[in-house]
């Protein structure tokens, strides 16, 4: 697999990142390829779940797949309200009507979104655990406290790419897939922004449907976990059905570092993922032993044409990331 490391120097001129994200590429893995590896992926799945009790969905995310890559425990805790979780989804929205008002600043944004969220808790019958109605549990100093790290988050986001050169960005657009197997394995990849490609035309003169790209903000620095959590995204939206987009790349951006990670969503990354998926599962559900891989390896792609190899994003002079 090949992923292209941006050098501190470069950012977080957004610019950089913007002409990383949205570059023009015709290479993608194609339709036939992608179901092979899922045909494949969901047979390792209902192997490893097949003792599994149905009534308990198994969910994989980016922070047990971390977790696994890491070889750290995971604890599953219930999961629970805070500043630091609050954050991103008060920061999406802080986001998205700072991008559709340039007038409004992510301050004044968070104030209405939070104050939206207390009245709705005040006026519906909200769930006990839901965003709404932890909120208006809250003093006034909790809520500047919240307030406080979701105007962080949403301003590391708005400078982070140069909202101009994307054209119908996406910001906040999560996704998460169910796959059949006899644990309801859920995949949950999270997005922080998907902007689409300059579309080409066929030969014949119709426009097919452009291709995207993905951009995910994380915390701290690049962790050996990086890639794999970054191709949990990718997968969750190559095997959406309700979109059937398979995106070129993915760029994750690491704000308190100046970091940033190029990866091309190739067939590689995509099966590296499914391992890390299974093995996160198969841990979970330690019943069954994983079917033993054929000679080829697990995922036998090789009677489907793959195309051409993603493309390099960076110059030969950028240091490639380990």
């Amino acid at each position: 697999m090949v992923g292209t490391s941006l050098p501190s120097t470069v950012l977080p001129k957004a610019a950089s990142l913007t002409d990383a994200l949205i570059a023009p590429s015709s290479d993608r893995v194609s339709g036939q390829t992608l179901g092979v590896l899922r045909r494949t992926f969901e047979r390792e799945l209902r192997a490893v779940t097949k003792l599994a009790p149905s009534d308990q969905p198994i969910r994989v995310d980016g922070y047990r797949l971390r977790n696994e890559v890491l070889g750290t425990s995971v604890r599953d805790n219930p999961f629970r309200w805070s500043p630091w979780t609050a954050r991103r989804p008060i920061g999406v929205e802080c986001a998205r009507a700072c991008l559709s008002n340039r007038q409004q600043a992510p301050l004044q944004a968070s104030h209405e979104v939070i104050a939206r969220l207390v009245r709705r808790a005040n006026d519906e019958a909200s769930r006990s655990d839901s965003l709404a109605d932890w909120l208006c549990g809250l003093s006034t100093g909790g809520r500047a406290v919240v307030q406080a790290e979701a105007v962080l988050w949403a301003t590391q986001l708005l400078t982070a790419l140069d909202w101009t050169k994307i054209a119908n960005p996406i910001v906040g657009a999560d996704r998460s897939v169910v796959l059949p197997s006899p644990g309801q394995v859920s995949l949950r990849g999270r997005i922080e922004v998907v902007a689409p490609i300059e579309s080409r035309s066929r030969p014949n003169g119709r426009w097919v449907t452009p291709p995207s790209a993905l951009f995910m903000m994380m915390f701290g620095r690049p962790t050996p976990a990086a890639r794999i959590e970054m191709g949990l995204a990718a997968l969750a939206v190559a095997f959406d059905d309700r979109h059937s987009e398979i995106p070129v790349r993915i760029i994750g951006w690491w704000p308190q570092s100046g970091r940033a990670l190029v990866l091309p969503v190739d067939l590689a990354l995509l099966e590296r993922t499914c391992e890390a998926v299974v093995a996160a599962v198969q841990r979970k559900c330690p019943t069954k032993l994983l079917a033993t891989a054929n000679r080829r390896g697990r995922y036998d792609t090789s009677k489907v044409p793959v195309g051409r190899r993603a493309a390099l994003i960076a110059a030969e002079t950028e240091r490639v990331a380990s």
